[in-house]
């Protein structure tokens, strides 16, 4: 064994032994030299060595398989940090993982990470955590296969000026872990596992102190890091109108989870929550009732109908034979127009859809019930979604998502996400893709705004609604409101129906009995619960969710070869989805001191149910419609006449009246 290998598994052994122990206290470090060469390089040669060689001399008989047994934190390694600036090239970061049911862990880039703080306060206290990736550098073979794994911290020099800072001002280098996120092969996400590990270093390996020659002088401490374990449930809510208009709807993401009180106790208000995800608009998802157009679409899911033509819309597919138009007609002087279309050719003017990339089938299409408590007829539940956006392999023109090991193509979401959900801020950066903010209770607001924000007219309600809606009174009507990011749950919040809870919290209805089961475990302290907890709900994300009907259009089969519209049997919806949302760390408030402990918290995926419109098209003709409207203008009018009647009538028998008495009054004189 080389002396490169012999010294760094000195550094390791005494590195375990600090951790096995699970007591704070100064272990010597052995001497961790580098070859000269290592210094010339883009890769450290402590990424290349074996597990096995980095563990030889040490006794591994506790490393055992288990099936029943967890993935646990075995080690963190400094490797290399130099007194002068100039051999920065060979330092890193190394952390060690037992695996004793030996779970297939992801093996590719990215794919894991570790918790980190990578800022500090001016006390040198810990006010920033990230999850950092982790590069895979080998895994234990032999009697010892897959039961270690060995990673490097990708540090992109923000770990290395901590440090450095620390040192300085402190006189050690200082690590907070508060977790390790690894990602089983073949699973939706990654799991937390928890570390909670301060890690001080002091002093140099062999040549790489102040002087060259002296022997090494490395010691580390491990301390006990604070944090909390997050279990992380979702619901959203949705309103039934937005300020954009008909068929827009805002959509309230949020995800509760329990804080032991002891936090609350201590430390104060719950002021900041960061958190990170990735974040994608669906393109149109189109639901339908009708069974004939769902087998004539189905095979061209992905796939253009029609090439461009000069107006930029794709030519009809007579192979279809079958078209979508959303408010499809007659515009006047012969034109046909649509606010939307799909394989509806050049006949109509409209904004195209040359491809379609969801489909659902569902029995019957109702309009939306935002206290139902399941989703409403015609919608498609959450995780058939979820289900439909992991398994879609009709097409890969724009790639594959950068997250889930490149398996979700890319063709399935719009081109970006709406601009007033950007933010790029000192807090954080909201953008399509990867997003992280920290969100704070007083300034952070979401915003449900309605259509009665906009005090709108009756004109505006006849172009956004409908004249019979409009007439007959038939548009939702809501108040806008703004709610804080975070909120903590209190019992009464719970008392009264579930449509009440639903309201009140700005929670789903079908999720009430899942939120009042969780607090009151949460609350609960018991045999299985030794403390008391906080229930908080964090309201993170309001975004547009648009509902909208369509018509089934068969082009030039209907009567005197004009295009038949079948109303009431398809819609077409899009909505925002969070992938991989993690909550990070939790920051406290108390007398204007912030406390931040980092969050131990599985990623989860967040896709939510799609609903059909607020406002379906029924079956009524419009024949009849237009019938019901001049009956009640005749009604109205016939109204008027019998009130004037009445009127003139009561008019007429109080001038006789006076006239009799009139004429009686000179009788008795």
């Amino acid at each position: 064994m080389s002396n490169v290998k012999k010294q760094a598994l000195l550094c390791l052994a005494s590195l375990m032994l600090a951790v096995l122990t699970v007591l704070t206290g100064i272990f010597p470090v052995g001497a961790v030299r580098c070859q000269a060469a290592a210094a010339e390089s883009s890769e450290n040669n402590f990424d290349h060595t074996s597990v096995n060689a980095d563990l030889a001399d040490m006794d591994l008989s506790g490393f055992v398989y288990d099936t029943a047994g967890s993935i646990q934190f075995v080690t963190f390694v400094e490797y290399c940090y130099s007194a002068n600036a100039l051999n920065f090239g060979n330092y890193a970061l190394y952390v060690y993982i037992y695996n004793p049911a030996r779970i297939p862990i992801s093996e590719r880039q990215d794919a894991n990470s570790v918790e980190m703080a990578v800022g500090y306060d001016e006390e040198g206290k810990p006010n920033d955590y990230a999850n950092i990736p982790l590069k895979l550098c080998g895994i234990s073979t032999g009697e010892l296969s897959k039961l270690i794994y060995k990673f490097r911290v990708m540090d992109d020099g923000t770990l290395l000026r901590n440090a450095r800072t620390q040192e300085t001002d402190n006189g050690y280098r200082r690590y907070d872990i508060a977790g390790v996120q690894l990602w089983e092969t073949g699973k939706d996400n990654a799991v937390d596992y928890g570390v909670g590990g301060t890690y001080k270093f002091t002093g140099y390996a062999k040549g790489y102190g102040t002087d060259g020659n002296a022997e090494s002088n490395l010691l580390c401490t491990v301390e006990e890091l604070e944090t909390v374990e997050l279990d992380v449930k979702h619901t959203f809510y949705r309103t039934q109108t937005s300020s954009k208009g008909a068929h827009y709807q805002n959509q309230l993401d949020t995800v509760y989870f329990a804080v032991p009180k002891r936090f609350f106790d201590t430390y104060g208000t719950l002021q900041r929550i960061k958190a990170e995800w990735y974040e994608y608009k669906t393109k149109d998802i189109v639901v339908t009732s009708n069974q004939d157009f769902y087998d004539k679409a189905y095979p061209w899911l992905g796939k253009q109908t029609g090439e461009f033509d000069q107006f930029g819309m794709t030519v009809y597919n007579e192979d279809i034979g079958i078209s979508l138009g959303q408010n499809a007609g007659d515009a006047g002087g012969g034109m046909q127009m649509a606010a939307w279309g799909w394989n509806l050719g050049s006949g109509y003017l409209h904004v195209p859809a040359p491809a379609l990339y969801y489909l659902f089938k569902v029995d019957d299409i109702e309009a939306y019930d935002p206290y139902a408590d399941i989703v409403s007829i015609g919608g498609v539940e959450s995780n058939a979604l979820y289900e439909y956006i992991k398994n879609y392999d009709k097409s890969y023109d724009g790639g594959t998502l950068p997250i889930k090991d490149g398996t979700i193509s890319v063709d399935l979401f719009a081109d970006d996400i709406d601009d007033y959900r950007k933010l790029d801020t000192e807090f954080g950066k909201i953008q399509q893709g990867y997003s992280y903010y920290d969100f704070d209770a007083d300034v952070d607001l979401q915003t449900l705004s309605s259509w009665k924000e906009t005090d709108p007219s009756f004109w505006d309600h006849w172009i956004n609604w409908g004249l019979f809606e409009t007439i007959f009174g038939n548009i939702p009507d809501e108040e806008s409101r703004t709610v804080a990011p975070i909120y903590t749950v209190k019992a009464e919040d719970l008392n009264g129906s579930d449509a009440e809870i639903s309201e009140r919290l700005l929670i789903n209805n079908k999720d009430v009995s899942a939120l009042k089961a969780f607090y009151t475990d949460a609350v609960t302290v018991d045999s299985t619960s030794d403390e008391e907890k906080v229930v908080v709900l964090f309201r993170f994300a309001t975004s547009d969710y648009y509902s909208a009907p369509v018509d089934i259009i068969e082009l030039g089969a209907g009567f005197l070869w004009q295009d038949k519209h079948t109303s009431g049997q398809a819609y077409r919806a899009w909505e925002s989805v969070f992938f991989d949302f993690d909550i990070i760390q939790l920051s406290f408030q108390k007398d204007g001191k912030y406390t931040v402990i980092p969050a131990v918290a599985s990623p989860i995926d967040i896709v939510n149910d799609i609903t059909p419109p607020v406002q379906m098209p029924d079956d009524t003709p419009w024949w009849v419609k237009l019938l019901s409207v001049i009956l009640i203008i005749v009604l109205v009018v016939l109204i008027v006449k019998l009130i004037a009647v009445i009127v003139k009538k009561a008019s007429q028998n109080r001038q006789v009246k006076k006239a009799v008495e009139k004429y009686s009054d000179r009788r008795n004189e």
